[in-house]
């Protein structure tokens, strides 16, 4: 949802990140909000893990320059010199156990300082990590993150996430916890040592029915078994099977016998020993210049023979539990008064949703389903009415709806209908979110006493609205905080500095 540029710090010198609302989402009062969330949490931390915030402001300068002129979120950010994980990964190649291992590590340790906080991140994947020249870890955006004693920016039972990392407990709409991030880093450790995500299904819905009821693949042999026996802990279904937070999963991966096997939920004894681990040796790096740090990935061993059968019965118990899941999931969708749970985040783009698991030739065949039917959605003919009428409608178009609060400029009634997004052209099952207007806020302005003698008219003159504006970046943008364009001296004297004197 956001541009990263490169600019200059004129007034303390030093090169800086800045990350600025993209214009098509500068007028979404829900986007507008994530990025504030992710400036207040970001900055709250203090963790050489963590990406830095310096500043936070809005530039009416930008919103000239796109032609919307609408006033542009940004932050500056501490520039990482370095490139996201996803793109070390890219071609489907494997890391070294070892340094997959040490970079696991690191990200356990950032995210255990976001915990002690009382932030989960919800969206740790490979594009949210940057790693350094030196192979040093930077976590960034906490656009989604949720602090445990705030409210979340998403209506009951909504799924935020990636789906590819998605944690069982999140795929049924419940809270994340630490746990939760435990999860997703324990999947972003899998894809690194076997070069590809063990869950990846045709369809979000898909993929997230995957992570509830599908086994965790095998590790190939060449995973050193201690290493293995973390990182499938770390992906336990059950939260309480799990590490319970970053701290833990970091000490388990420097200290494997701290990791017991995998069996069975973990009781009162067993918990307490799995969260207070002694000092731990430091990770000795892996040197980057090592023979072939890069290997590709291996096939996978087959089950043996003997535990066919077995295999047999969880997957076939794993179709029925998804098949049931579905139809509940369409009973419930046309309840005006039920909790809508939907199995995916908002997304701008998303493949058809599937209401069956991926096959397998071990089980039984199921009768496909038919594709889901399309559906119009004009945002124009909703905006003004009640949201509750509206609410009624979009779910008898067999849409799942959210709900979301946005500020009331003072002339709209109350409860009625600001936005809908996305809109167009739609699936059944497709989750959209209603924006409706709170309540107006009161007036300062005293009433003026009916004089019978004429005074001189006035003319209104607009308060300005303060603004900062972020340093003019560089003519070329990057998505990355790596980006090399740098503005020029000229450039940067051109626009106003933000507060806390980042440009």
């Amino acid at each position: 949802m956001g541009e990263v540029w490169r600019a200059t710090d004129t007034s303390l010198g030093r090169p800086v990140a800045i990350k600025v609302l993209k214009s098509e989402y500068a007028d979404d009062p829900l986007f507008r909000s994530r990025f504030e969330t992710e400036a207040r949490h970001a900055a709250s931390l203090h963790h050489p893990g963590v990406a830095s915030v310096y500043d936070v402001g809005e530039s009416a300068f930008l919103g000239r320059e796109d032609g919307s002129g609408i006033p542009r979120p940004f932050l500056v950010m501490e520039l990482v010199d370095g490139q996201p994980l996803s793109a070390l990964l890219r071609g489907g190649r494997a890391l070294d156990p070892d340094v997959v291992r040490d970079l696991m590590a690191q990200t356990a340790d950032a995210l255990g300082a976001a915990h002690r906080a009382g932030i989960v991140h919800r969206d740790v994947k490979p594009a949210n990590l940057m790693v350094t020249p030196d192979r040093q870890i930077k976590i960034t955006d906490f656009g989604i993150a949720r602090a445990s004693d705030g409210l979340g920016l998403t209506g009951t039972g909504q799924v935020m996430g990636t789906p590819q990392y998605l944690s069982p407990e999140q795929a049924r709409g419940m809270t994340a916890t630490p746990a939760s991030d435990v999860y997703a880093l324990g999947v972003v450790a899998f894809e690194c040592l076997v070069g590809h995500r063990p869950f990846d299904a045709d369809s979000p819905v898909a993929t997230a029915l995957a992570h509830l009821n599908d086994p965790v693949p095998t590790l190939p042999p060449s995973v050193p078994a201690d290493l293995a026996i973390v990182v499938r802990r770390a992906m336990a279904k059950e939260p309480e099977q799990r590490f319970a937070d970053g701290d833990a999963f970091a000490a388990a991966l420097r200290n494997p016998a701290s990791a017991a096997p995998l069996t069975a939920p973990p009781g009162p004894a067993d918990a307490q020993t799995t969260q207070v681990i002694g000092a731990v040796p430091p990770v000795v790096p892996v040197p980057l210049d090592q023979p072939d740090p890069w290997r590709d990935p291996e096939p996978l061993p087959s089950e043996p023979e003997p535990r066919r059968t077995w295999l047999l019965v969880v997957l076939v118990l794993a179709v029925v539990a998804a098949v049931v899941l579905v139809f509940v999931l369409i009973a419930t969708a046309g309840d005006d008064d039920s909790g809508d749970e939907p199995q995916t985040r908002p997304t701008r783009s998303t493949g058809p949703a599937s209401s069956a698991p991926p096959s397998s030739e071990d089980t039984p065949s199921q009768p496909s389903s038919s594709a889901p039917a399309e559906v119009t959605v004009d945002e124009d003919e909703y905006l003004g009415r009640p949201l509750d009428d509206v609410v009624s409608d979009l779910k008898r178009l067999g849409l799942e709806v959210e709900t979301q609060e946005v500020d009331n400029p003072g002339e709209k009634d109350p409860g009625t209908v600001a936005l809908i997004r996305p809109d167009g052209t739609l699936r059944e099952g497709d989750t959209v979110t209603v924006g409706y207007y709170g309540e107006a806020p009161e007036s300062d302005t005293p009433t003026p006493t009916p004089s019978n003698t004429p005074s001189p008219t006035q003319s209104d003159s607009p308060n300005p609205q303060p603004s900062s504006t972020p340093p003019t970046p560089s003519q070329s943008a990057n998505q990355t905080p790596s980006a090399p364009a740098t503005p020029s001296a000229s450039q940067v004297a051109g626009s106003a500095s933000p507060s806390g004197g980042a440009s």
